[in-house]
C-alpha cells in the first residue's frame, strides 16, 4: 500500500514537476511527488530510481520507503520488499501504514500466522483508525479464506465494510466530465487502469462492491469499467459487482459474469478446441489431493507446474522435475488449494523462451510486448531484454507488424481466444514452440499495459502502448455515449 496524494494521470504533470525541480533542485517533496507521478503513470523503473533518489536525501523518508517497497512487492521483488517495509517501520512506527504493509508482505510470501498476528495488531494499536481497521480486517478476511475458513473470512469482510466505500478522484476539466464509476476487489486481481482515466475530461469514482448492500444508491455515472480481473482472486467479490451493476442502467465494460468464466482452469477447457493453439492442461485441487497417482488420473505427467491460484508476477509458482519434488514443492506454496498445470517446453528453434502479450479492446487485438528470455518463467522485467538490441529489434518487429510476425493462423487463433473471452478489455500471455503453434500462458481481464521508460532506446514502444491506451480511452467514451452520454466542450 503506497503513501498517495492526488492522483497523477498525465505527461503533462510529470513535466510541470519537473520544470519546478529545475527551479526548485533541492526541494525533497517535489522529487518525492515525481517519484509517485512515475508510479501513478506505471513506470515503474524509473519511479523506483526516483524513489531511491529521494531516500539518497533523506534516508528515512516514509513515503519513499514505503513506496519502493510496495513496487518490489508488485514486481515479485520480496527481499526488497522486506527491507524497505522494515525501514519505513523503523522511521514511523506510529503509522499504521507500515504495519499493514509488513503485514501485506508476510500474506504475500505465504507465511499466513505471522500475517495475521500482524493484522491484529494493527487493530489492537488502532482501533480508532477507520483506514486501518478496513484494511486489517480485509486482510484477515483474505488470509481466511484463502485457508477455507469463509465464515471467519465473511465475518472479517462485513467489519471491513459495514458502511459504502467510496473514493472520488480529482477531476481537473471544465466542462461536463464523463463520468466512470470504476468497480475493484479488496481482495486484489485488479487491472492496473491508472493511465485509462485522463482527469481532463474524465471524473473517476471507485468503489467495492462488497461495501454496498442491497439498496445502496451508486454514485451518478455515465458508464461502469469493471476493474475486478482476477475470477481466482476474486470470485465472490464478482459474484457481487454482477448483483451490483444489474441495479445500474449505465453500459458497463467487462461485465463481472464474463470475467467470471475466465479462471485459468475454465479459460484453458474453454480455448481448449482452438487450431493451431495449445492450451495446457490446468486443474485446480486441494493441496491433499496432489500426489503422483491423483495427477497421473487427471492426464499429468512430469515435469509439470504447481501455481497457487490468485498470485502474478511469477509468485508461488514452482516446476516439479519428478514425482520425489513434490513434497518440496507442495510446502512453498500457500493455499488451500492449488493448480496443476501441464508443462509445455515453449521454446523457440533458438533455445529462446518468448512470452507475447496482446490485449484485446473493444474487440481488437493491440500488440503490448515481447519478453524474451532463457528460462521458462518469463516476464518482462526479467527477461534479457535491456542488455540485448537484437532482442529490442525483435520486440520492434511485433509490436509494429504483428500480423507479419505470428501469421495468419497465429492471428486466426488469437482471434478465436478473443471471441471465447467475451470481454470488452482483456489480453493474453503466450509463447511459440518450436513448430510456431502458440502456446498459452494465460487470457484474463487482468493484462496491464506498462507504459516504456523513459530512456531512448525503449522509444521504439512508445507508439504502441499510446496505440492502446487511446483505444481504451475511445471505448469507454464510445459505450457512455451509446448509453446516452452527451459530451460538453471543454
Amino acid at each position: 500500500m503506497r503513501v498517495s496524494g492526488t492522483p497523477y494521470s498525465s505527461v503533462e504533470q510529470l513535466h510541470a514537476l519537473e520544470q519546478r525541480i529545475a527551479h526548485e533542485p533541492d526541494e525533497l517533496q517535489l522529487h518525492f511527488e515525481r517519484a509517485r507521478c512515475l508510479d501513478d503513470l506505471g513506470r515503474v523503473e524509473p519511479a523506483m530510481h526516483a524513489y531511491r533518489a529521494c531516500l539518497e536525501g533523506e534516508p528515512k523518508h516514509f513515503g519513499a520507503l514505503t513506496n519502493l517497497g510496495t513496487l518490489f512487492l508488485e514486481q515479485g521483488m520480496t527481499e526488497g520488499a522486506r527491507a524497505a517495509f522494515t525501514a519505513a517501520l523503523d522511521s514511523d512506527w506510529e503509522d499504521p501504514l507500515a504495519h499493514l504493509n509488513v503485514a501485506l508482505l508476510d500474506a504475500h510470501t505465504g507465511a499466513s500466522d505471522a500475517a495475521r498476528a500482524h493484522f491484529e495488531r494493527v487493530l489492537r494499536l488502532f482501533p480508532d483508525d477507520a483506514h486501518a481497521r478496513l484494511h486489517a480486517h480485509n486482510g484477515l478476511s483474505r488470509l481466511y479464506e484463502r485457508e477455507g475458513d469463509e465464515e471467519r473470512a465473511d465475518e472479517h469482510l462485513r467489519l471491513a465494510f459495514e458502511k459504502p466505500t467510496i473514493w472520488t478522484f480529482p477531476y481537473r476539466g471544465t466542462g461536463e466530465p464523463l463520468r466512470v464509476l470504476v468497480l475493484t476487489s479488496p481482495r486484489g486481481g485488479n487491472v492496473i487502469s491508472n493511465q485509462f482515466f485522463d482527469d481532463r475530461f474524465v471524473e473517476r469514482v471507485v468503489v467495492v462492491p462488497e461495501a454496498f448492500g442491497a439498496g445502496s444508491a451508486l454514485p451518478p455515472h455515465h458508464v461502469i469499467f469493471n476493474a475486478i480481473g482476477e475470477p481466482d482472486a476474486t470470485r465472490r467479490t464478482l459474484e457481487r459487482a454482477a448483483r451490483l451493476v444489474a441495479a445500474s442502467q449505465a453500459p458497463v465494460i467487462n461485465a463481472p459474469s464474463a470475467v467470471l468464466l475466465t479462471d485459468r482452469q475454465t479459460m484453458m477447457e474453454r480455448i481448449a478446441s482452438i487450431a493451431a493453439l495449445v492450451a495446457p492442461r490446468t486443474r485446480r485441487l486441494r493441496r491433499d489431493e496432489i500426489t503422483a497417482e491423483r495427477l497421473q488420473a487427471e492426464g499429468f505427467a512430469f515435469p509439470l507446474l504447481l501455481r497457487a491460484p490468485g498470485f502474478h508476477a511469477g509468485d508461488h509458482f514452482e516446476r516439479v522435475e519428478d514425482p520425489a519434488q513434490l513434497p518440496a514443492a507442495l510446502a512453498a506454496l500457500p493455499g488451500a488449494e492449488l493448480y496443476a498445470i501441464a508443462f509445455h517446453d515453449a521454446r523457440s528453434a533458438d533455445g529462446w523462451v518468448r512470452k507475447y502479450r496482446v490485449a484485446f479492446i473493444d474487440g481488437r487485438p493491440y500488440p503490448i510486448h515481447l519478453a524474451i528470455a532463457q528460462q521458462w518463467k518469463v516476464h518482462y522485467f526479467s527477461g534479457a531484454m535491456a542488455g540485448s538490441a537484437e532482442h529490442r529489434a525483435e520486440e520492434r518487429r511485433f509490436l509494429d507488424d504483428m500480423d507479419g510476425v505470428l501469421g495468419a493462423t497465429g492471428m486466426t487463433a488469437l482471434a478465436a481466444v478473443r471471441d471465447v473471452m467475451q470481454l470488452d478489455y482483456g489480453g493474453v500471455d503466450f509463447g511459440r514452440d518450436r513448430s510456431g503453434r502458440i502456446v498459452v500462458f494465460e487470457a484474463n481481464a487482468a493484462m496491464a499495459i506498462y507504459p516504456p521508460p523513459d530512456d531512448p532506446s525503449w522509444d521504439y514502444r512508445r507508439p504502441a502502448h499510446a496505440h492502446a491506451i487511446s483505444a481504451v480511452r475511445s471505448m469507454l467514451l464510445d459505450r457512455a455515449v451509446k448509453g446516452g452520454y452527451t459530451p460538453r466542450p471543454q
